[in-house]
Order: C-alpha cells, then sequence, then structure tokens
C-alpha cells in the first residue's frame, strides 16, 4: 500500500506557536430579490468553476489558492489525478447564501457541500464570520475538498476520526504572496471545542463510525481528531507509526488497540499522552511553496443575469428546495425582466422529486415548442417520464421505457459528462431486461463521473459483488464505508467484503446481514443446489435457493427462480430474477437474455 500519509517534516522551515482565538459573530437577514439584482461572475480554472456575486478580484484569489491547494495535498495524501471538476456558488453573504442553499440555519452554517448525480457542488457564505481569524468559510471549503480528494477512487478506508481529523489539519492551510505556505493552524472553532469542553475519550474517538455519535460528541470528534492527527504526522516517528496504523486498519485490526501497538505503547500510556496535549497553543509550520508555473490564471467572466438565474433555479432543484420556492423565485425574474425558457424546466424537475409528475408535465408543455430540443428540456423531460414509469404499479411499459431510453441515448450524445444521464440510461436498460453486462457498463460510466453520489455508488458496488470483483469491489466500497452513516447498509457491505475474503480461505466472521450472509448460507449446503437473485437499480435485492440434495440439478435450478420470483413479486424489485449459482459454479451473467 505504501505511505498513505507522506512525512511532512521534510518541507517545514519553521515553527510558530499560536492561540486559539475565540470570538463569533453571526449575521444577515433574507431575500429573494437579492440573488436576481446580483452581478454574477464566472471564475474557471483547470479543476474549479466558481459563481459568485462577490468580488471577482477576491474570489479569483480563491481559485488560485485551490488549485494550489491540489498540488499541495499530493505531497502528502493520494488521490486520483482524475477528478472531476467542481463547482462552487461563492456568495456574497448570508442573504445570498440563503437563497441558494435553502437553508434555514444560515446564521450558523457557512458552507455546504453537495454529491449529486449532476456533479458536486460546494456553497460557500464569503462573508460568514469574517470578524474570525482567516475565514471560516475558505476552511470549510478546503475541508470538504480534502475529503472530495481522499474518497474518489482511493481503496483505503481512513477511521472516522483521521478521516475527519486530517481533513481539518488541511482546511487551514494557507499560501502567501512571498511563496510562502503555512500547514497545521486549528480552525478556530475547533479551538473554542478543545478550550470549553474536554476532549473526546480515547477509546470512544478511536471506535466512532459516522452515525455512531450524538452531535455533541461529533463536534468533540473534530476537534479530538484534530488534535490526534496533528499530534502524529508533524512527528516523523508517529508520521511512521500512523501509516503503520493504517495499513492494519485497513487489514481488520481492532481501532482501539492498533493505535497503540504501532507507537509502542500500551494503551493506558498512549490515553495519558493524549490527555496531555496542548489545548490552548498550537504548533503550526511555513515552508516555501512553488507551483512551478502549474497553476494558470482563472478566466473571469460577466454572466448574462438570465444564464446566472437559470444555473442557481437548477442547483435549486437538484438539491430538492422544492417547487414552492423556485415558484417565488421565477416570478420575481419575470418581474425583473431576467427569466428564460429553462427556469421552467427547473421547476419540473423539483416538481418531479415531489413525486407530482402530472404537474411537472403540464410545465415542461406550456414551454414554447422550439425549446423542446434543448438539452435542458429533454432532461426534465427525461427524468420526469422515468419517475412516472417507475412509480406505476406492475412493470413499466416496455414501449415507453424504451422511448425514454432513447432520450437518454440522446442526452449521453449531447453531454456526456453528466453522471445521471448514464445512471438513468442504466435504469432503462436494466427494466428492459438488458444483460446485465451491458447495463452495468452504463453503470460504470456513471460512477466514474459521480463517486461519492452514494445511490450510484450503491448500485455499483452490488453489481461488482456479483461479479465477484474484489479488488474493484473493495474501491468502490471504501470510500462508501466513511459516507455511509446507516448501521444497516454498512452492515451489508461488510458483509459482502468478509464473503469475498472467505472465498480465498481466510478466516472471517459469522455474517449477520445482507448478500454476504446469503452467499457463506449457500456455501455450507452440498449436493445439488442453486441460488437466484434479483438486485435492481435502488439497491434493493430478493434471492431464493434450492438446498434440497437430493433434487436433480435442472429441478434445483427451476426451483430456486420460482422462489426468487416469488420474493421479487412480493417486494417489487424492478430487476428480473436470474440463476446466479448452480452447485459450486457461478453462472455468467452474460448469458441472460
Amino acid at each position: 500500500m505504501g505511505n498513505l500519509i507522506s512525512s511532512i517534516l521534510g518541507d517545514a522551515r519553521r515553527l510558530i506557536v499560536t492561540s486559539g482565538v475565540i470570538a463569533l459573530a453571526l449575521y444577515g437577514c433574507t431575500s429573494t430579490q437579492k440573488l436576481v439584482n446580483s452581478e454574477w461572475y464566472e471564475i474557471e480554472t483547470e479543476h474549479f468553476r466558481i459563481v459568485t456575486n462577490d468580488n471577482p478580484k477576491q474570489v479569483e484569489k480563491l481559485a488560485i489558492d485551490l488549485e494550489r491547494f491540489r498540488i499541495f495535498a499530493k505531497r502528502y495524501i493520494r488521490y486520483s489525478a482524475d477528478q472531476q471538476k467542481l463547482t462552487i456558488y461563492a456568495l456574497d453573504d448570508r442573504l445570498s447564501f440563503k437563497g441558494v442553499s435553502g437553508s434555514e440555519s444560515s446564521r450558523t452554517v457557512i458552507g455546504q457541500f453537495h454529491n449529486t448525480a449532476y456533479g458536486s457542488f460546494a456553497l460557500l457564505n464569503l462573508n460568514g464570520n469574517r470578524v474570525l481569524p482567516d475565514n471560516p468559510a475558505r476552511q470549510t471549503l478546503f475541508h470538504e475538498y480534502t475529503h472530495f480528494l481522499t474518497y474518489s477512487g482511493s481503496q483505503h478506508l481512513y477511521p472516522y476520526w483521521f478521516s475527519e481529523g486530517i481533513a481539518e489539519v488541511f482546511s487551514t492551510v494557507d499560501f502567501e504572496e512571498n511563496k510562502k505556505y503555512s500547514f497545521g493552524k486549528i480552525p478556530v472553532d475547533r479551538a473554542i471545542s478543545l478550550t470549553r469542553a474536554r476532549e473526546l475519550p480515547l477509546d470512544k474517538l478511536l471506535s466512532a463510525t459516522p452515525g455512531s455519535l450524538n452531535s455533541r460528541d461529533t463536534e468533540a470528534l473534530y476537534a479530538s481528531g484534530w488534535m490526534l492527527a496533528h499530534w502524529m504526522i508533524f512527528d516523523k516517528g508517529r508520521n511512521k507509526a500512523l501509516n503503520n496504523y493504517l495499513e492494519a486498519f485497513n487489514a481488520g485490526d481492532d481501532p482501539i488497540a492498533g493505535l497503540p501497538e504501532a507507537l509502542g505503547m500500551t494503551f493506558d500510556e498512549l490515553n495519558e499522552q493524549y490527555k496531555k496535549l496542548p489545548k490552548s497553543h498550537f504548533n503550526y509550520y511555513e515552508g516555501e511553496f512553488s507551483d512551478n508555473g502549474i497553476v494558470k490564471s482563472p478566466t473571469v467572466n460577466l454572466m448574462e443575469s438570465s444564464t446566472a438565474v437559470a444555473e442557481l433555479a437548477y442547483f435549486m432543484a437538484i438539491s430538492e428546495q422544492g417547487s414552492e420556492a423556485l415558484e417565488r423565485y421565477i416570478a420575481y425574474a419575470d418581474k425583473k425582466q431576467a427569466s428564460s425558457p429553462s427556469l421552467k424546466s427547473a421547476l419540473a424537475i423539483a416538481l418531479t422529486g415531489e413525486e407530482n409528475y402530472s404537474r411537472a408535465e403540464e410545465v415542461l408543455n406550456s414551454i414554447p415548442a422550439q425549446y423542446q430540443g434543448e438539452t435542458w428540456y429533454l432532461e426534465a423531460q427525461a427524468k420526469n417520464d422515468l419517475s412516472a414509469a417507475l412509480a406505476e404499479e406492475g412493470h413499466p411499459s416496455p414501449r415507453n421505457m424504451k422511448r425514454i431510453r432513447d432520450k437518454y441515448v440522446q442526452l449521453v450524445n449531447a453531454n456526456g459528462e453528466v453522471p445521471a444521464y448514464w445512471h438513468e440510461l442504466a435504469i432503462t436498460m436494466q427494466v428492459l431486461g438488458y444483460p446485465r453486462q451491458k447495463y452495468t457498463e452504463m453503470l460504470e460510466q456513471a460512477y466514474l463521473r459521480a463517486p461519492r453520489e452514494t445511490g450510484i455508488a450503491w448500485w455499483y458496488v452490488l453489481e461488482l459483488y456479483l461479479d465477484r470483483d474484489k479488488d474493484l469491489f473493495a474501491k468502490v466500497s471504501q470510500p462508501l464505508f466513511m459516507q455511509i452513516a446507516e448501521e444497516g447498509s454498512r452492515a451489508q457491505l461488510q458483509s459482502m467484503l468478509d464473503e469475498l475474503e472467505e472465498e480465498e480461505g481466510l478466516e472471517f466472521e459469522p455474517e449477520i446481514s445482507g448478500l454476504g450472509q446469503l452467499m457463506s448460507t449457500y456455501r455450507k449446503y452440498s449436493g445439488n443446489k442453486a441460488l437466484a437473485m434479483a438486485v435492481d437499480y435502488r439497491g434493493a435485492f430478493v434471492a431464493g435457493f434450492n438446498e434440497d440434495g437430493g433434487s436433480t440439478q435442472a429441478e434445483a435450478s427451476q426451483s430456486a427462480l420460482q422462489a426468487c420470483e416469488e420474493q421479487r413479486k412480493q417486494y417489487q424489485i424492478r430487476d428480473r430474477c436470474e440463476l446466479y449459482a448452480e452447485g459450486e459454479v457461478l453462472v455468467n451473467s452474460t448469458t441472460r437474455m
């Protein structure tokens, strides 16, 4: 595996001590009109596209720093170089932030990160908490972008505390005009947390998983995770031990015992050291940084008002803000002559999300015919038609599904970089009964363009499990472990991972849920046996198997298919049942049809 976290000390030039500052001020108002009346700019670099109503010169520096951050982070953490461009809405105040995000917590929330089937988006309130040192909104963006880099394309699973702790450490990276950088400052809110409250108990910190803590303890995990990660990565010996610990963690070692063991300490010795870590004065480093001319100046363009208004409406729709807010927004845009035909398509998408398919169709039909060949129109129409077809009782009409499939083929040909087009094309193909190999190829294209969208990744990981592709399964499942909080889903992922290990004769614990349990149970039967399954685009599955050793193989196979079909109808699984295994042999899924 090599080093997961490279040594930082080689680049450090000066050790600095600073104190955490404790201050908090939040202010603002709310108005939809601000978005429509603002002057909007598009600032674009190789890996980032920023849409802003703030001072473009200020945001241009943020764009350059983000490109520098990618180069800087590459020294220390692995990430796939083939990353999709991130869209950032950099908003000039809380009023604008609430208008775009729809957040009722805009007084306290200054940043959001959205992983969608349409790409990844970040929202920032650039004015949020400006009375604090540095810029908390910028830190929020760098924290989330660290996750974006480390989750995508990685086969490595980080413990929850370290995943958040290392993101916090990287969140305060800063680049000066004199080719200097600073690294390792504590985010102000974490300084507040450590100063005002105790650290999270070490055993609780090391064993925590996403969703396992209450809100107070989660806040403490971020601060304590920063403290422990900071202590380890800035020391050469501890950095080496950290890599050994992460290797062992990925191999399945105990998360609590593994860290002291890697450090050559007992748990009690590490716990005493942990309790003595600084709570009010924190070290950070400065050094020289050069991008070697790789980072180019961004392009800066003033956007047409109607174009910006339509883009914001589209984001509101895909982030599920609801049709009521969009109707108010569109009405005001009409009043200010900042409207465009595509605004209504955003409203249709929102209505589809609310399962109001007939109203969405009415809105789409009201758009003049000359625009109905545009990509934005076809997207909204195809999504509504597909959602309505899947909501019908029984199996959707093949004729209707073929028509919808053809729309998605057209969309993919028009813009193949939108993950949702590939994902929804894969759905139509599965429902139409295409061979699994064929629709999985479309699903893979969706995953490659949106690896952090959990709906796409969950379906894809199940298909990889059925393919018995252990390496690719691990690559896709490990980031999911860091994103999924629901215990049932985590248990099912673990059961599949363990069952694939069992296939190679490795020791494993008895499985308690999911496909892994099913396969482990099937393995124990002898004689003529068969297993049939149906796994649909939602990640739902049913199975039937026959373990009657006295029957013929043909009878066992037919019985398994019949049992699966009964379950499929009961639970309304969209895929068809097919034989997955006969006896000890896996059936080649490409032969269906």
